[in-house]
């Protein structure tokens, strides 16, 4: 599992503990930038799958800038989410990855 997907689970299972006795779903958001990108489309697999067996409801928005994600905030908010975790690329792997660096080596 990715980090991202691991702090949502905990987050998840702390929520679904702590109110064990609601018969209401647990919500939890879960923001990316890029969803078309392969590697964002898998977090989403795994914040599902972390979401099937702990409990709670995934839902995924994609957040291309600040002002969606705001926006995107504030419609967690009114859908009774208790939290949210924002995915973003992570940078320096895909330096570390890149062929173009890597020839430079």
């Amino acid at each position: 599992m990715h980090k991202f997907t691991k702090a949502l689970a905990a987050i998840g299972l702390a929520a679904v503990m702590s109110q064990s006795a609601m018969a209401e779903t647990l919500k939890l958001g879960f923001l990316v930038k890029q969803p078309e990108e392969p590697w964002f489309q898998t977090e989403w697999k795994f914040a599902d799958k972390a979401g099937k067996d702990l409990g709670f409801e995934v839902i995924k928005i994609a957040v291309p800038d600040g002002e969606k994600t705001l926006n995107a905030i504030d419609s967690l908010a009114a859908s009774g989410a208790k939290g949210f975790v924002i995915c973003t690329p992570d940078r320096s792997s895909a330096r570390r990855l890149s062929p173009k660096r890597a020839d430079t080596i």
